[in-house]
């Protein structure tokens, strides 16, 4: 049987304000030519999902320009292929309202689920990067006769983050025996939840209904947390390398992390077997001028660099003049850096320009954001 694929796109937009105020956190740019939807896209397509429904809510403009109509992911069909979901909050619906969980998402949404022919689903969000075989995890979720299958990180002592994730404890079969909300490290829930889940659709549709009876909201708190079905949800332990983007100061640390280690920059990006695809643009080559310097940088195509790049993201059309300097820092498509001007630690959005003889400076844990269409 098939599986079919859905794809939130707005969650974690508050904490990732600055990118999201307009557009959608899985429209973010990310690593110099993709969006943080491509990962997501690309997990399922390689794993022979193509089927695919991206959950949009606000702001999504910049995400419809970038799926278009699927081709670059192959999902151009007459049957299946990508479809971007508008909250689908219809006139009649009584409890029409923005979401700010996946279960308020996927109630928006209930008559799609409802006509599902698939015996299973795969439910993941746009802001946790990782190359992953689903098709591994949907063979073990089905091997287990399994009701839900949570994709797991191990964690380490030392993690923490400010908001609570799911945490699980499971026996030797990967079968889950309790689950916790978590802040940071605990060794009796020594596994954490990427949010990618393998869902039986009848579970699914079962869950939605019980959602609508009972004027639930959250998926994790009103359902995982307290189903009377938890004997048959397992932990799935994934061993690669997972990057979240849950925030703004994740966003900036992620893109730096693909400069500056080779390792998790081939984990991710590097698996010719599983390739992570985005929409092709037809640019020129970058132009490296005479005289520049670029070292440990991602440059997209089309840019121009007459000066130094170190360290930084660059996406397409961007110029570096002669005499800039530009290091620890993600610049996005068509900023203009100007002549004699240093930037360190920037994360510049769209159709920035800064001007000749600027000094720009954040810092690694607090980087600088200039607006888009700003110009400085």
């Amino acid at each position: 049987m098939s599986t079919t694929g859905f794809i939130f796109s707005n969650l974690n937009s508050n904490t990732l304000s600055l990118l999201t105020s307009d557009r959608t956190v899985a429209a973010i740019p990310f690593g110099c030519r993709y969006r943080l939807v491509d990962f997501a896209l690309s997990n399922m397509v390689n794993s022979d999902i193509t089927d695919i429904n991206i959950i949009a809510n606000y702001n999504f403009r910049s995400l419809v320009n970038h799926i278009g109509s699927g081709k670059d992911w192959d999902l151009a069909r007459r049957s299946g292929g990508i479809k971007i979901l508008s909250p689908g909050q219809e006139a009649r619906q009584a409890d029409a309202f923005v979401y700010s969980y996946r279960l308020e998402a996927l109630r928006s949404i209930r008559d799609r689920i409802n006509e599902l022919t698939s015996d299973t689903v795969v439910l993941t969000d746009s802001d946790h990067l990782c190359n992953i075989d689903l098709s591994d995890v949907i063979a073990f979720h089905k091997a287990n006769d399994a009701e839900a299958t949570f994709v797991t990180v191990q964690s380490k002592i030392g993690d923490f983050t400010r908001d609570p994730q799911t945490a699980l404890q499971s026996d030797a079969k990967g079968r889950v025996t309790d689950i916790v909300r978590s802040t940071g490290y605990d060794p009796d829930h020594p596994f954490v939840s990427i949010r990618i889940f393998v869902l039986s659709t009848e579970f699914l549709i079962r869950s939605l209904e019980e959602a609508v009876a009972r004027n639930y909201h959250s998926f994790t708190n009103d359902i995982i947390m307290h189903s009377p079905e938890r004997r048959r949800f397992y932990s799935y332990c994934f061993n690669d390398v997972v990057i979240p983007v849950t925030t703004f100061l994740d966003y900036y640390r992620a893109n730096m992390l693909l400069t500056s280690d080779a390792a998790a920059r081939n984990a991710i990006l590097g698996k010719w077997e599983r390739p992570i695809y985005t929409r092709v643009h037809n640019s020129p080559p970058t132009v490296y001028h005479d005289g520049c310097c670029v070292k440990d940088s991602l440059i997209a195509d089309g840019c121009l660099i007459e000066g130094t790049v170190e360290n930084s993201v660059l996406f397409r059309g961007v110029k570096v003049s002669r005499g800039a300097v530009v290091k620890n820092s993600i610049l996005f498509g068509d900023t203009y850096v100007g002549s004699n001007s240093s930037l360190n630690c920037i994360v510049s959005d769209k159709n920035v320009v800064i001007s000749d003889d600027q000094t720009l400076s954040g810092a690694g844990s607090t980087p600088f954001y200039i607006a888009k269409n700003k110009r400085i």
